[in-house]
């Protein structure tokens, strides 16, 4: 059985473990980690974590500490966890190849807005997933401006986070993702509210520092 070894992150050894805790599963209960990764799409973490040999290659360097994740790269793979996973003890990281900048999907997207949703109807992916522990409304960091007036501002939905607060269902089957200009992504959903009305909801999504986050809701 190959051996799990992590290399070190200077200043940061919770994410040597939470990493660790994840590929100790990959290598000995590859069935257990699906479940586990409730955070990224089902079909792009089969996907992702198929090479095991490959990860084990890139976990082995030096960790680097970056401004949002914390990556290990080697032979041409890189393997990065964001800080909402480490803080759970059990990171589920994105792997991809060494030199992507853009290794989110508008499949992450849709998961993001999946994800939300799912609260907003009592029906979270997983019980662990809140706003509090894992973060899927933009925080703000910089400023909201998918049409590119200049103006920016807040997002929206970080002013108003209930606006879908009415939420029963959803048609997750019905999802479109659309790109807008440079990290911006609008996601068209069907929503149905409390009175049963079904209207078709336009959320628009940009990257932040855990991945596709949500900002504004049409």
């Amino acid at each position: 059985m190959p051996q799990v070894v992590v290399g070190e992150v200077p200043g940061n050894p919770a994410a040597v473990d939470a990493v660790r805790a994840w590929a100790t599963d990959l290598v000995t209960r590859p069935a257990a980690v699906p479940a586990k990764c409730w955070t990224l799409p089902a079909a792009q973490a089969a996907d992702q974590y198929a090479d095991t040999a490959a990860i084990l290659g890139a976990l082995a360097q030096p960790g680097v500490d970056g401004q949002f994740a914390v990556s290990w790269t080697g032979g041409g793979t890189t393997v990065s966890v964001k800080r909402s996973e480490i803080a759970s003890g059990y990171a589920c990281p994105h792997v991809h190849p060494a030199g992507t900048v853009d290794f989110y999907t508008p499949a992450d997207a849709e998961y993001a807005v999946t994800r939300f949703l799912s609260r907003e109807s009592g029906a979270p992916v997983n019980r662990a997933d809140t706003e509090t522990a894992y973060p899927l409304i933009c925080p703000g960091l910089s400023p909201w401006d998918p049409a590119g007036t200049g103006a920016g501002g807040r997002p929206p939905l970080r002013l108003d986070p209930d606006v879908l607060a009415g939420t029963t269902a959803f048609a997750a089957d019905a999802m479109t993702a659309t790109p807008v200009r440079g990290d911006y992504l609008d996601v068209s959903v069907p929503v149905t509210d409390v009175s049963g009305v079904t209207v078709t909801k336009q959320i628009t999504l940009s990257i932040g520092p855990d991945g596709y986050c949500l900002g504004e809701v049409t």
